[in-house]
């Protein structure tokens, strides 16, 4: 079970978790690692030792992976940022490293990331150079080496998901954080399921089960393999009420701007020329059972999809459509990683679920 937070729990209850990486330290152009809060970080890592747990640090992000691709490029620009790595964690006493590269040489990541037809490959140098020089100075002790990755395989200098990876990938990395999530949100035209399991009717072509099968076709491990779950959703109004006839894929009311999710959907910018502000529409598990939207309360009426397995909730006052998981659609996702011998579940993030962890009690069955 590796859990991650950008923002700090009230209580981590370190007894239900394996690992926990520590979101985000973020590289600036000459690979210095800003935007983290070293005294909380240290604080962190002190609690997991305590409780007998390792840390890593999580590199990147979504807004954080601009400069990826340049620090890469050549062996002189890797060695400088691998060091910069490798001190961070002499530095903080960490247990190893997350990248999270959103994403190599793929549109999909936000508008100014700096890209290159061989992002893959140089990721993977930087990878085995990240593990050498950790044996080298760390000989009695294994320090993890794991990424956030997407959805798809990582792409190949033509933008195609490489259908079968180099074996240095396997060997070097202890773990791939397939986030299953964002699959839908808000660049979606129609309701459809945040995390869908399995396919659904909604046309999509992802989903967590077609994700894990292509990184497994290509070449990585299922021990290496980690099931990213969210503990949280989406939310937007739609162009007509959802009954249990229509089901998912109702258009949304995209003449609208899109709506603010819960009380923690900041109005934000991506760190681009020209970039427009909005809210995200995300609602933390938290706010989902504060608000009711998980039962046939307060106006809400509660869903259950049997295709991508994941519920979701309409209101029929507002017309305001969410998508989540819940204590079921987790289960039923670990149950999923039990079935295929994956290394385990990955959750982002540990600070939206709510204070029973319902949701991280529907995924202990994973660390049997």
């Amino acid at each position: 079970m590796h859990g991650q937070f950008k923002d700090i729990p009230r209580s981590i209850p370190w007894e239900k978790l394996d690992h926990i990486a520590y979101a985000f330290a973020v590289p600036e152009k000459n690979g210095t690692l800003t935007m983290f809060d070293e005294n909380q970080l240290k604080k962190i890592v002190s609690q997991a030792n305590d409780n007998g747990k390792g840390v890593s640090l999580a590199i990147g992000g979504w807004t954080g992976s601009l400069y990826f691709s340049s620090l890469v490029r050549t062996s002189q620009t890797r060695k400088k940022f691998a060091d910069i790595l490798v001190e961070a964690v002499d530095q903080y006493k960490l247990n190893g490293l997350n990248i999270d590269w959103e994403y190599p040489n793929d549109p999909n990541g936000i508008s100014c990331n700096r890209r290159h037809p061989d992002d893959t490959a140089n990721f993977l140098e930087l990878i085995q150079l990240l593990r050498r020089m950790l044996e080298n100075k760390y000989p009695h002790e294994h320090k993890l080496l794991t990424a956030a990755v997407s959805t798809n395989v990582f792409l190949d200098e033509n933008r195609n998901a490489t259908k079968s990876l180099d074996p240095g990938w396997a060997k070097s990395m202890d773990g791939f954080y397939i986030m299953a999530y964002d699959l839908n949100g808000a660049g979606s035209n129609v309701t459809a399921a945040n995390a869908p399991l399995h396919l659904g009717a909604t046309g999509q072509r992802m989903s967590g089960d077609t994700s894990i099968r292509a990184w497994l076709n290509a070449g990585i491990p299922p021990e290496r393999i980690y099931l990213g779950v969210p503990f949280y959703g989406y939310t937007h109004k739609t162009t007509q009420p959802i009954t249990d006839e229509t089901g998912m894929n109702v258009p949304y009311d995209r003449s609208i701007e899109q709506i603010r999710g819960d009380e923690y959907d900041d109005y934000s910018t991506d760190p681009c020329p020209g970039s427009n502000g909005s809210f995200s529409g995300e609602y933390q598990w938290r706010s989902i059972v504060k608000v009711g939207a998980n039962k046939n309360v307060s106006d809400w009426t509660a869903y259950w999809d049997t295709q991508t397995r994941t519920p979701y909730s309409f209101n029929k006052h507002t017309n305001q459509f969410i998508t989540f998981d819940n204590p079921a659609s987790l289960s039923i996702k670990s149950q999923y990683v039990r079935k295929h011998k994956l290394g385990g579940i990955m959750l982002w993030s540990l600070e939206m679920d709510d204070k029973d962890n319902s949701l991280l009690n529907a995924v202990q069955d994973v660390r049997t």
